[in-house]
């Protein structure tokens, strides 16, 4: 099968699973009490575009779920609007599902306080599934840059006459956000370099033109290669793909901690049982001792987090970014 960029069938056979020693997921009942789901694929919407962080993950636990699930799920990259139209495609779909979306924190946090024109509500118009993966933010500067602290960084952003250039992905994105929060902790006086493509961005700090960057996996194998220094990681504690890299907390800044999240989100309505099934396949995938080394190699921590506890840390993450973008005072126009 000829594979399309835009949209991939993944394919695991139930009897394919079953030779392996695979069992399914119990199949849950539908609302009607009729046949049990799932009966055809499950097509799972990626809003950005392939190759992004998002994708890789979907990409990496897709096979083993559909092994669990007994059925093909098809990854569709619908991207555009920071994530907006492919989840808005999954708002208004049939709550049966066979339509999900692996939303992350700017489809469905970060945007929230930002476009009060969004086509959707987060708490209202999906259920939520489950958490999959948390990317912490990573703090990296070009090697030019005199420093190997946050503090030191700080410190010398304050001497430079216009401040220290940094990139992101564009307003109101993540690593937008969670650079204005360190901003606002610890005074580093800094310009935001907005970029329409967020390799660009990465590109021009490789070259020097910008200086510093918040962002997640991508950056990670340049950090490795001595190409753009670590400064710090935005997480509660150390991660495993970067043990060395302190976090943020532990130089002295409390609070700031930020994560570019990606987790599973239905229609409004979703059938209990029906959530419970996927993410149920979510989690094991997740966990899964072959999956697991590739979660951190894309600088991914696998975080699954079911339904309610999810839903709790959504609202917590919108109420979070809204303080920020009131108080650094971020607007689109």
């Amino acid at each position: 099968m000829a594979l399309s960029r835009r949209r991939t069938l993944i394919t695991a056979a139930a009897g394919a699973a079953a030779m392996a020693g695979l069992g399914t997921a119990p199949r849950a009942q539908s609302r009607s009490g009729g046949e049990s789901f799932p009966t055809r694929p499950i097509r799972i919407i990626v809003p950005y575009g392939a190759g992004s962080t998002t994708d890789m993950t979907m990409r990496m636990i897709a096979p083993r779920m559909s092994q669990l699930l007994g059925q093909p799920l098809v990854i569709d990259n619908k991207s555009g609007a920071t994530g907006v139209i492919g989840s808005d495609a999954v708002a208004k779909s049939p709550p049966d599902g066979y339509t999900l979306v692996m939303g992350t924190v700017a489809s469905h946090a970060t945007l929230v306080p930002l476009v009060p024109t969004l086509p959707y509500d987060v708490l209202r118009d999906f259920t939520p599934i489950g958490l999959a993966a948390t990317p912490p933010g990573l703090v990296v500067i070009h090697p030019s840059v005199p420093a190997r602290t946050l503090a030191e960084f700080v410190a010398y952003s304050k001497t430079q006459p216009d401040g220290v250039d940094y990139a992101s992905s564009g307003i109101g994105g993540s690593g937008h956000l969670a650079t204005e929060l360190l901003r606002l902790k610890t005074g580093a006086k800094i310009v935001h370099v907005p970029y329409r493509d967020v390799g660009r961005g990465i590109s021009d700090l490789l070259a020097g033109r910008v200086k510093m960057m918040i962002y997640y996996a991508p950056v990670l194998p340049h950090v490795r290669s001595g190409a753009l220094r670590g400064l710090a990681v935005l997480s509660e504690k150390r991660v495993a793909f970067a043990p060395d890299l302190p976090t943020a907390i532990e130089q002295g800044v409390p609070g700031l901690v930020a994560s570019g999240w990606q987790g599973l989100f239905g229609p409004a309505a979703l059938p209990d049982a029906i959530r419970d099934q996927i993410y149920g396949a979510m989690k094991d995938a997740l966990l899964d001792p072959a999956i697991q080394p590739l979660l951190a190699e894309q600088g991914q921590q696998a975080a699954p987090m079911a339904s309610e506890e999810f839903r709790r840390f959504v609202k917590a993450e919108i109420d979070k970014w809204t303080e920020v973008v009131k108080a650094a005072d971020i607007r689109l126009d």
